[in-house]
């Protein structure tokens, strides 16, 4: 089910990275402060950027520079109107048919080439990479990083991969809803249209039942996908209400 979701969804996936892949975490240097609320700017692209090397070993990238240009262009327009502007964002392309997005701390985002040319309009990029921004700004990752570290610090090693687990599970659907409510209002703010991700999302999922990935109706996932998208045509339908 893991596989479903980090295909059929915009999720925040990079923490399943950095803390369950023993040879990153092993480490002294992956260890920030010891500070009790979140990372410094500092330590967050500190830390991405060496995420950020551990996925350019996994994936070969698109090397096109106006398929590059373009995706950028819409990144800066919607990074400039967010509440981390600040940060050095950037935008990677993985040459990949898989149709999938996320987000290291630091301001890396990652589109795959699949996602980007079964995206139809700019709108709909926008929103996904609002979506992704939004996870920067509303520091998902300095979240996650200290309750994962919480839990190592408390309970045996054999405990600690299951736990961590249980802790993402519990977290993804909030932290995705978050970041779709802000990720939107982000990309309306840079003048592309909020309906962009919603438009995108419901084609996706559209393309997995036809293409016969989504049987997991018994499992509950149906009702969290089914959860999300309504999160967000309320708050779009409210965000109407308030622009007219």
């Amino acid at each position: 089910m893991a596989a479903f979701k980090r295909t059929l969804f915009i999720i925040f996936v990079p923490v399943i990275i950095f803390f369950s892949t023993k040879q990153l975490v092993a480490d002294d240097n992956w260890q920030l402060q010891d500070t009790p609320a979140e990372m410094s700017d500092a330590e967050e692209i500190g830390f991405g950027n060496q995420v950020d090397e551990y996925i350019r070993r996994q994936f070969s990238l698109e090397d096109d520079p106006d398929f590059n240009k373009a995706v950028n262009n819409i990144v800066q327009k919607v990074v400039a109107v967010s509440d981390r502007n600040t940060l050095p964002f950037t935008c990677t392309i993985l040459q990949s048919f898989s149709i999938n997005a996320f987000s290291a701390p630091g301001g890396h985002i990652y589109l795959t080439y699949g996602l980007l040319i079964f995206a139809r309009t700019e709108d709909e990029v926008a929103g996904i990479i609002g979506h992704e921004v939004a996870h920067a700004s509303l520091r998902h990752a300095s979240k996650l990083y200290y309750e994962i570290m919480e839990i190592n610090s408390r309970h045996e090693e054999e405990l600690q991969s299951s736990m961590n687990a249980l802790l993402l599970t519990t977290h993804l659907e909030e932290f995705e809803k978050d970041a779709d409510v802000k990720g939107v209002l982000y990309a309306q703010k840079a003048g592309f249209n909020p309906d962009g991700l919603l438009n995108f999302l419901e084609r996706h999922l559209d393309f997995m039942i036809h293409r016969g990935l989504f049987s997991m109706a018994s499992s509950g996932f149906t009702g969290t996908v089914v959860a999300r998208l309504n999160h967000l045509r309320k708050y779009l339908s409210s965000l109407e209400k308030n622009n007219n």
